[in-house]
């Protein structure tokens, strides 16, 4: 079994990793870092921030070593000797995904730092973590706390990159319960709101998401929120918790609180959509190369607009608050992309090409706001079919019971086609040509469909942007 050990220079803002790998067979050990995180399906440069690399048997002997890729060391090892690698990580990204470490802040992402052997992936490590007096721990795995140290043995190394780490004597802690799951809220930083009346809504959304599907996946769950120096808004999803970053010149302040609800509900929500309903090019993860898969408009889309509906279905927004919420997402894409070459396919492809930035001009449409703009009509068709007996919703179910419930396989774009066919009661093939498969705009087709809910997009002929009115 492979051990970690981690600790924090925090003046010069680095992680220093010490790898002890044990029961040696090899002369020549390659190890890398993973080339992409979970939740951002986009090739990453942990590499650059890794510095002091060297190799020494556990008797103190130096071993040679190379580089031999972007984000992979090979180790010689003649006398097959156990050995530790030493190497420190440069901690200088405050985001839900990155790793962070200041007087009194120790936040980093595993799969940021720890090298691994790619066929070790699905074996139980050791991992230790240094603590100052005084510090608070945040994390979603178990863990024991011996002296000045965090002990924990995660599964596997698949579990230990979806598990962040917070580390602060700062921080907050609440708890509460939502259909017999126990839940955590963590907060470091400054918030300008009612911490009860969040845990409150936290609850709702929680309670509402576990209906839904049925059952929770995970034993218990964890919300991490981070508020920045400046002004962010972010989140990644993880199995079991989400850390969400977010505020304005150092607070959160009140009106940043429907972002921050429809936030934790969008991370929540992915708990079950791609934590564990996963598309079949996901299943297993590869960390060593891009996992290309063309329904990302199903993982990141559907949950975007789920994130929001569940705000109102929860009780914890208005109808007008909703409006809002949804009139922004429209916006996103009818002001932006609908004019765009690619289709909603094409787009999630390509993510791992283009990243998440906006790129060539008129290219591709967003997998978040088409994704939304997509399951919304999906959404209003088999309401509209079924006289509202039946929704979105009950897809969702499917593909828990079929796919996440228990893991063995990841879905296709050709079961969702036939599961959404399913529940609406007959073909749906000008839905998925016209709104997914092609790239020609949706304005009025969307128009057609949010009729059914008495409202409809119109362009402020001043601007060109689009407004959603009640009609």
């Amino acid at each position: 079994m492979n051990t970690y050990f981690f600790s924090f220079s925090k003046n010069k803002q680095l992680i220093e990793i010490e790898l002890h790998a044990t029961d040696t067979t090899r002369i020549q050990d390659s190890f890398e870092l993973p080339a992409w995180r979970p939740g951002r399906y986009q090739l990453q440069n942990f590499a650059k921030n890794i510095l002091n690399f060297s190799v020494k048997t556990t008797a103190g002997v130096d071993l040679d070593w190379s580089k031999t890729a972007r984000n992979t060391w090979k180790v010689f090892n003649p006398e097959l000797q156990d050995f530790v690698i030493r190497y420190s990580y440069y901690a200088n990204e405050f985001n839900a995904g990155g790793s962070y470490v200041s007087q009194n802040l120790k936040y980093f992402n595993p799969v940021n730092l720890t090298l691994f052997r790619k066929d070790e992936l699905e074996q139980a490590v050791k991992v230790y973590i240094n603590l100052d007096e005084g510090d608070l721990v945040a994390c979603s795995m178990p863990y024991d706390i011996k002296g000045n140290e965090v002990e924990l043995e995660p599964r596997n190394l698949t579990e230990w990159f979806d598990s962040p780490i917070i580390i602060s004597p700062d921080l907050i802690h609440e708890e509460f319960q939502a259909e017999n799951v126990p839940f955590h809220f963590w907060l470091y930083g400054n918030a300008g709101f009612f911490i009860p009346g969040l845990i409150d809504d936290l609850q709702k959304i929680a309670e509402y998401q576990i209906r839904l599907f049925g059952e929770f996946p995970q034993k218990s769950y964890h919300f991490f929120l981070l508020v920045p120096e400046n002004t962010y808004y972010h989140g990644v999803e993880h199995a079991s918790n989400t850390v969400m970053v977010l505020g304005q010149d150092g607070i959160l302040p009140q009106t940043y609180y429907f972002d921050l609800l429809g936030l934790a509900s969008h991370e929540l929500f992915h708990a079950w959509n791609i934590a564990r309903i996963r598309p079949a090019e996901l299943l297993p993860y590869d960390y060593t190369r891009e996992n290309y898969f063309s329904t990302c408009f199903v993982a990141e889309g559907f949950t975007t607009y789920y994130g929001d509906r569940i705000l109102l279905e929860s009780g914890v927004i208005d109808y007008a608050q909703y409006l809002h919420e949804l009139e922004t997402t429209l916006k996103r894409h009818f002001d932006e992309a609908d004019n765009a070459c690619q289709s909603l396919l094409e787009s999630s492809f390509d993510l791992w090409v283009d990243g998440y930035e906006k790129g060539t001009p008129n290219k591709k449409v967003s997998v978040y706001n088409k994704g939304a703009v997509a399951a919304m009509i999906l959404d209003i068709l088999i309401r509209r079919n079924t006289g509202d007996t039946k929704s979105l919703d009950d897809i969702m179910r499917q593909l828990w019971n079929r796919f996440g419930n228990e893991m063995k396989k990841g879905y296709t774009y050709s079961d969702i086609k036939i599961i959404s066919e399913e529940v609406f009661g007959s073909s749906l093939e000008h839905y998925f040509k016209t709104v997914v498969e092609s790239a020609e705009p949706i304005f009025d087709l969307t128009n057609d469909y949010l009729a059914y809910w008495s409202l409809k997009m119109e362009y402020i002929p001043e601007t060109s942007a689009i407004r959603l009115v009640q009609i």
